[in-house]
């Protein structure tokens, strides 16, 4: 069973010095980007270049209150044993390694939709699908010590009157209350929403780790700029994290993949949240014409009119030309996409329409 307890806590840390150039205020476009998107945020913390291994290991040695001097980022996607095993894939599966020697599997997860049906038991099940594909058949049971943090906007099992954003969860005696011996697994469920109370006090006196955790959630907040920009100037790793936005957005053919993964997260977006409201819609598909107008315009010059053709595409018709982006290179390549895509969109409409019963 798990407990609710205090979170163990070593000696405070101070915080890593680390050397990056400070960019300048963040630009309108960077926002496009939310770091709570699984591609926005497995190329921030979990890409393989000095800048995502710094980030890791700063933000999990504060969290986890140790001092960690690796932080390396394994197979995401375990192998299936048989044909009915429902596949999972981590976010990140990242191996530790502390200043005196200790190893620990920490699996770093963001959810960014309300799954309130389901948190509880995914959280459980990638927990012990870890702890399984450690163990062999032979072998006696002894692994590495794992932990999950489950970072999310809200979490609606937790009582209301619970102010605490950090919920630790532990293996203890269901009479005695006492821990389980020899436990190796535990969780970390990070609550975003409750960070706002952070305001109250200066930015100095916020935790590394709470910086990030403010940072992933609030960074595309038009609300929270102020703060975002401040953070971004006094926090080197702050920096890095904006830097890794950059370097995103700079990839053109990553652009476009995250935006195809956009595009198909919409189902499984559209069962958590139980339906999306019309203006909710509307706000994605600004978002998403938005970036598409900054893709094309790193290889071409948009005119004003090019920007109205985008514009103009409504949710079918975008998916359409998300797929057709690697084909434009020119304003003129432009207008013969946007044409095609307009006319597959009448003819399904005609099709529609002369399928439809009276």
């Amino acid at each position: 069973m798990t407990e609710n307890s205090n979170y163990p806590r070593k000696q405070a840390l101070k915080q890593d010095s680390v050397s990056s150039p400070t960019p300048a205020l963040t630009p309108q476009r960077l926002r496009i980007l939310d770091y709570r998107e699984n591609d926005v945020f497995r190329y921030t913390f979990g890409s393989e270049d000095e800048r995502s291994r710094r980030i890791r290991i700063a933000y999990l040695s504060d969290l986890l209150q140790c001092r960690l001097i690796r932080a390396d980022i394994k197979n995401t996607e375990p192998i299936k044993d048989h044909s009915n095993e429902k596949g999972i894939r981590f976010d990140l599966l990242i191996e530790t390694e502390e200043d005196e020697g200790g190893i620990q599997r920490v699996n770093l997860e963001i959810q960014n939709y309300q799954m309130s049906d389901s948190l509880s038991l995914r959280s459980q099940g990638y927990l012990a699908r870890i702890v399984a594909d450690r163990l062999s058949m032979g072998d006696q049971y002894d692994f590495d010590p794992v932990v999950q943090v489950m970072i999310t906007n809200h979490i609606p099992q937790i009582k209301e009157s619970c102010r605490d954003y950090l919920h630790p969860h532990r293996f203890f005696h269901e009479i005695k209350g006492e821990r389980m011996a020899e436990e190796q697994c535990r969780i970390l469920w990070v609550e975003m929403d409750k960070l706002e109370k952070l305001e109250k006090k200066p930015i100095e006196e916020w935790r590394i780790s709470e910086k990030i955790h403010y940072m992933i959630r609030f960074s595309h907040a038009q609300k929270k700029q102020r703060i975002i920009q401040e953070l971004i100037e006094k926090e080197e790793i702050i920096a890095m994290m904006e830097e890794k936005k950059r370097d995103y957005l700079r990839d053109t053919s990553l652009a476009i993949a995250r935006m195809r993964a956009k595009f198909d997260e919409l189902d499984e977006q559209r069962v958590y949240e139980k339906g999306i409201v019309k203006g909710k819609e509307e706000g994605k598909l600004e978002g998403q014409r938005t970036l598409i107008q900054f893709v094309l315009g790193q290889r071409m010059k948009l005119s004003e009119a090019d920007a109205k053709l985008i514009d103009s595409l409504e949710s079918e018709a975008l998916e359409d030309f998300v797929l057709r982006l690697d084909k434009i290179q020119t304003p003129e390549d432009l207008q013969r996409q946007i044409a095609a895509v307009n006319q597959k969109d009448q003819r399904n409409q005609t099709f529609t329409f002369a399928t439809t019963p009276d």
